[in-house]
């Protein structure tokens, strides 16, 4: 009885305008994000290169020498960008708050801001910065040396003066500088993380990860539309007493909605990772390497899989509760809620609903954040199972007692 209702629902999703809508959307963003610069970083490190690429540090003198470094640019453009709520504001200096700026970076340098700003320029200009590897060189080298007095309290301190100036969600808050400081890489280091790259991630698994990264952001929000959708097409087309009525079981029923929408919704996450997959497989071998073909499926199915659980899980319980679009209106400002929550690219995943991991390669990090991943990944399972038994009880109370009008639920006539 379950495969029967199952199939019946995977037709039903064929039919729906909606699912074709994601599908479009969906390959459309991934597509338009996931370009082949990724390419690049797949190449051997040699001795001798000017750039190497970054990693990320947690040292506290490299986090006080680039914040800084920060510093002294955006006053000497005199803006800030700021992200209050997650959406860009820029923060243009008064002349009195440019003096106040100038002050903390004197304290903090020990030099004034027109000796500091004449430094600035000429490193910059020792840079011709025609290529992008040029530029990201020439910005990952400058740093400003602090005090030699200046304690990292101190720093704090002056950051926060910084921050009272130009407002919340600037770079100078303390949950940001500390997790997107990036110094430049040696060709050792550089060399152990090709390796790492090709021995334990395999080429496709790194891949993999970036894709998800991607894939992330879109897959938070798609998915309501079609739950929403699912859970409401019954009372649109005005057979819910005659579903109500069939000796099934309510169990039956939603989990036979639910994995059909589950299933159909992967499907196209899955292609589109197999077709974008193939170049860095390919890739891979040229540097003699097996690549982990299976990537497509194993990676997607742990980082996205349990996100597009909880989303569907979550948008069939509001609706089938409320019987309207309302989920549609609180899962988007959810979706759009863990994105910009997050500080880090790379990584910070605690129990944020999109877990991003913006960068093509990182092994050694991902090892060790692989457990909070997990973590992660888990509460959402379980969150799901509780979203669907609450919407089975849901579903059930209503065939006992009656049809639901403008999402309220009253008694059937006797």
């Amino acid at each position: 009885m379950f495969g029967v209702l199952f199939l019946k629902e995977c037709k039903q999703v064929l039919k729906s305008l909606v699912y074709y809508i994601y599908v479009v959307v969906f390959v459309l963003f991934i597509t338009s994000q996931m370009s082949s610069e990724g390419f690049e970083k797949l190449q051997k490190p040699q001795p001798g290169q000017s750039y190497y690429g970054e990693r990320a540090t947690k040292d506290e003198k490299p986090i006080m020498e680039q914040t800084l470094a920060g510093l002294v640019q955006d006053v000497y453009h005199g803006s800030f960008a700021t992200y209050p709520l997650g959406f860009y504001k820029g923060v243009t200096l008064t002349d009195s708050e440019k003096e106040q700026m100038e002050e903390i970076l004197e304290r903090c340098t020990g030099k004034s801001f027109e000796t500091l700003e004449k430094e600035m320029l000429l490193h910059f200009e020792q840079y011709e910065q025609r290529t992008t590897e040029e530029a990201m060189a020439a910005r990952s080298s400058y740093k400003v040396p602090v005090k030699e007095d200046l304690t990292y309290e101190e720093f704090q301190a002056a950051m926060q003066e910084v921050c009272k100036i130009v407002g919340k969600g600037s770079s100078y808050e303390k949950s940001r500088y500390e997790n997107q400081v990036y110094v430049p890489m040696t060709y050792e280091q550089a060399k152990e993380e090709f390796d790492a790259l090709c021995t334990q991630d395999r080429f496709t698994r790194a891949y993999m990860r970036m894709f998800c990264d991607y894939a992330g952001i879109v897959l938070a929000i798609l998915p309501i539309f079609i739950g929403v959708s699912r859970a409401l097409r019954d009372k649109r087309a005005k057979v819910q007493q005659v579903i109500f009525s069939k000796p099934v079981s309510g169990v039956r029923i939603i989990l036979s909605r639910y994995f059909a929408n589950l299933v159909m919704i992967m499907i196209p996450v899955i292609v589109t990772a197999f077709l974008l997959q193939q170049p860095y497989y390919y890739k891979a071998q040229t540097y003699g390497i097996q690549g982990d073909i299976f990537a497509f499926f194993t990676v997607p199915c742990l980082w996205l899989l349990p996100e597009i659980m909880i989303v569907l899980a979550l948008s069939f319980l509001i609706t089938e509760f409320t019987d309207s679009i309302l989920a549609v209106f609180i899962q988007v400002m959810w979706g759009i809620g863990s994105l910009f929550s997050g500080n880090v690219l790379v990584g910070d995943f605690g129990l944020k609903l999109i877990t991003r991991w913006n960068t093509l390669g990182q092994s050694g990090l991902y090892a060790s954040l692989e457990k909070s991943l997990l973590l992660n990944k888990g509460y959402y399972i379980l969150l799901t199972l509780v979203c669907i038994l609450l919407t089975v009880l849901v579903y059930e109370r209503k065939r006992k007692k009656g049809e639901t009008i403008y999402g309220k639920i009253r008694k059937a006539d006797n």
